[in-house]
This record gives structure tokens, C-alpha cells and sequence, in this order.
């Protein structure tokens, strides 16, 4: 019984006629009871929380433990929302970001700084009465970003206020500083060709110093393009690499890379999936996830609609980009509708043709929680190309097992012939049942006509 190989990690390369290799909306998990030690798995399905803030796309939420009695915090449409509740308007022209310590909120967007405190909404004097890109906190204070300039500001601890005086050059390179991230107790700065490490110092006058000899000589792609990412960061550099950490641990593929480049839309985020750190790369049209466990990508997708329609998270909460908010849940569809599970599988053939009398999958059965109607017998679809995946013929279903049918194989039998350059052949489920992928098999002994 010949196996097939199947893409474990979504890879895509526009160059070079190879075939396109989707894991759409499987996620890669370790599996030591199966043959390749790893399967394919569901992702969970969203589930809406019934508060959307507004119509509008949500650009960045935000919930901290002791701020502001740790309530979620979103920014949709130039509105503040506290879950489904508008507080007031500020004003955003570019990424959005926000960060919380004891005495309030601070949102900046490209313009305007803005803090909340429980109660108004106000702007806050910047020097020179400049745009502010990015802010986070750390250390009982606000640091910010100064617009086009290499220059970061910071207020004193446990206030709101901007001194003029209180800021640092980021020294290493001439470059446009694009964000910052918190971790570890010390701050890193992200620029546009380079990327640098402070410490805190203990001096209130100037309470960050570069750590000597540790900066990377490569800066990111724009503001939005770095976050932190379980113990440490993951930024897109501005050669259109992921790096996780360090420069030398590059975690995209060339194919990645090169839509990376091509995307007028890049934005990074972090979210978990049952206690896996996952990283969400947003470019036009995809959403791919890295998953840390296993170094492995795949797309995530909302059924009909142009991209995924999560954009951002925070506390376990996604922002979409139709203003509502959502969760993962214990379900197989997508806020109630269709959600898409796909992967394909095939070997290259070099010369002369092989009959294919069967296709068979090992997968898990009997998985519908129903025992009347539409879904009581859950069907897997499949469709083969004989182009290398530059067409395909028709969806042909087959049985997933009625509930409690534990001990069969989905099968497809007289598939004709194969040749060069190979058999390619996709799968998909879209019913709302669990589905798990551990191997694909071609020409079983006890299968076919």
C-alpha cells in the first residue's frame, strides 16, 4: 500500500511550475501512534461572542489584568469600544496599537495620541505636537514612537504626560524607528534596518542604555510587523523573512517570502490554539499560521470570504474585519457557517503511466454528533489533477462514517491512469464534524475492482 505524501505545512512558490501544497485550516500535531510521528487536525472553529464594536474592521484589541479592571478594549472605525460599547472617537490614519498600565489606556494610531481612563477619552500634548505610530508600556511607563524619526519617548512613571526632554536616538543606524515591544523587563526597538536591545538603567532621568554589541542588522517590514511571541519576539524583517528570536532563525520559506514581498498588507500577531503559541501572518488575501511546536505553516481561511476574517487578538479574544468579535470553540463550522478543511497529497511520476485502483485515507471515522439529517452520514470530498495542480477535475464524496462507525476508510476506487508529471489528488471536508488526517494511501491489496 504505497503512501502518499501530503503537505504538512502550507507552501506555495509562484515560480518554477511546482505544485501548490495547502493545509488549509488543519493544524500540524505531534502524534507518536502514527506512522509519520505527526497528523493533520482541525482547527477549532470561531464562535461569536455577541459584541461586536461596530461595522468597521477591528485594529487592535487590547485586555490587561489590572488595567482598567481588565476589560477588552478594541479600536474599530476611529472608536474606542470597551467590548460591544462605543467610549468616544480617535483619530487613526496607520497601524494601530494600544498598551495598559495601572492608571489607564493609551492608543496610538499615526496621529493623535489618546488616553483613557476609565472615565474620558482625551488627546495627549506630544512634543512638537507630532504623530505617534506605536506605543507600548513596561516599567510603570508609556514608551512611544515619534513619527519618521528615530526617536523614542517615554513618560514618567505612572503618568500620562509626555515630557519634551524624555526621549532616546536609537544610535546603531540612521534608521526610521517603526515599534517597540516589552519583554523581559528590558525594551526592544524596532527600526527600519535594524533592530536594538535596552536595559533599564534604574536612573529616572534616563531609564534605558543600549546593551552593547547586541543589535541585528536587519529592521522590519513596517509598523505592525513585530510581536511577542510566547518568551520572545517574531518580526517580518525587512528583506520579507519571519524570524523567531534571531536573525539566524528564519521560519518562512522562499515561497512565503516572495508573496510577502508582493503584499500591500503585512501585519503580524500572536494568539493560542488549546495552549500552542501560534503566529498569524496577514498579507492580501491569506492568513498563514505558524505553529511553534511544530515549525510547521498553514492557511487559515473563512469560507467565502476573501481573507480570514480574524485580524488581531487579545485574552482569547479575535477582532475580524467585519467589526465583530469572536473565540474559539468546541465546534466544527465557523460562526455557524461552513468551515473548510483541505490538504492534498500525491508523488512525482517520472516516466510511463500507473493504474490507481484505489485511494484510501486513514482518518478518523464516525465523528458526526448527529443521528438524523443533513450531517448524520458526514461526507470527505476528493479531486485529482493530472497538470501538477494547474487544473482539476470534479469533487467526488465519499462516505466519512455514520456516528459511532469507527472502523472504516474513506475509499475512492478506478481512478485510471497516472503518469508524468505525477498523481496529485486534493482533499476537503466541509461538513461540521471532526476531521483528522494520518496518511493517504494509493493501490491497497484488499481494495479496488
Amino acid at each position: 500500500m504505497p503512501a502518499l505524501d501530503y503537505g504538512l505545512s502550507s507552501y506555495q512558490r509562484g515560480q518554477g511550475g511546482l505544485p501548490d501544497l495547502p493545509a488549509i485550516n488543519m493544524v500540524a500535531e505531534q502524534a507518536p501512534t502514527e506512522e509519520r510521528g505527526v497528523m493533520l487536525q482541525s482547527r477549532p472553529g470561531l464562535v461569536s461572542r455577541g459584541l461586536p464594536m461596530g461595522t468597521e474592521p477591528v485594529e487592535a484589541l487590547f485586555k490587561g489584568d489590572l488595567v482598567l479592571t481588565g476589560a477588552l478594549y478594541g479600536v474599530a472605525g476611529n472608536l474606542l469600544y470597551r467590548d460591544g460599547s462605543s467610549l468616544g472617537g480617535v483619530s487613526i490614519s496607520g497601524h494601530v496599537s494600544m498598551a495598559g498600565n495601572e492608571i489607564g489606556l493609551m492608543i496610538a494610531g499615526g496621529d493623535s495620541l489618546y488616553f483613557y481612563n476609565g472615565s474620558t477619552i482625551a488627546a495627549v500634548s506630544f512634543p512638537d505636537g507630532a504623530d505617534v505610530i506605536h506605543v507600548t508600556s513596561g516599567g510603570s511607563r508609556f514608551w512611544f514612537v515619534r513619527k519618521d524619526t528615530g526617536k523614542l519617548y517615554w513618560t514618567n512613571s505612572l503618568d500620562s504626560d509626555v515630557g519634551a526632554l524624555n526621549f532616546l536616538t536609537a544610535e546603531s543606524l540612521p534608521d526610521r524607528l517603526l515599534q517597540t515591544l516589552w519583554i523581559d523587563g528590558g525594551l526592544i526597538a524596532f527600526g527600519s534596518e535594524s533592530i536594538e536591545f535596552y536595559r533599564q538603567t534604574g536612573n529616572a532621568t534616563l531609564p534605558l542604555a543600549p546593551i552593547q554589541n547586541l543589535v541585528i542588522e536587519k529592521g522590519i517590514k513596517a509598523t505592525g510587523t513585530a510581536c511577542v511571541f510566547g518568551e520572545t519576539f517574531a518580526c517580518v524583517t525587512n528583506q520579507n523573512q519571519v524570524i523567531v528570536q534571531s536573525e539566524r532563525n528564519v521560519v518562512s520559506n522562499v515561497g512565503l517570502e516572495a508573496r510577502i514581498a508582493a503584499s500591500s498588507v503585512c501585519k503580524l500577531f500572536p494568539f493560542e490554539i488549546g495552549g500552542q503559541d501560534c503566529l498569524a501572518l496577514r498579507l492580501d488575501g491569506e492568513t498563514q499560521v505558524y505553529n511553534r511546536r511544530t515549525g510547521l505553516w498553514s492557511e487559515f481561511t473563512s469560507y467565502g470570504q476573501s481573507n480570514w476574517l480574524p485580524q488581531c487578538y487579545a485574552g482569547g479574544v479575535f477582532g475580524q474585519s467585519d467589526g465583530a468579535t469572536s473565540t474559539f470553540g468546541t465546534v466544527f463550522t465557523d460562526l455557524g457557517g461552513v468551515m473548510e478543511r483541505r490538504i492534498r497529497a500525491g508523488f512525482p511520476i517520472n516516466g510511463g503511466g500507473l493504474t490507481i485502483s484505489n485511494m484510501r485515507l486513514r482518518c478518523n471515522t464516525g465523528q458526526s454528533t448527529v443521528r438524523t439529517g443533513d450531517y448524520a452520514d458526514p461526507q470527505v470530498e476528493m479531486r485529482l489533477s493530472d497538470t501538477n495542480g494547474q487544473s482539476w477535475g470534479e469533487w467526488e464524496a465519499t462516505s466519512l462514517g455514520e456516528r459511532g462507525d469507527f472502523g472504516g476508510q474513506p475509499e475512492w476506487r478506478a481512478l485510471g491512469q497516472a503518469s508524468a508529471p505525477g498523481f496529485l489528488a486534493e482533499v476537503r471536508v466541509t461538513d461540521p464534524v471532526d476531521f483528522r488526517l494520518s496518511g493517504a494511501f494509493i493501490n491497497e491489496a484488499w481494495g479496488g475492482r
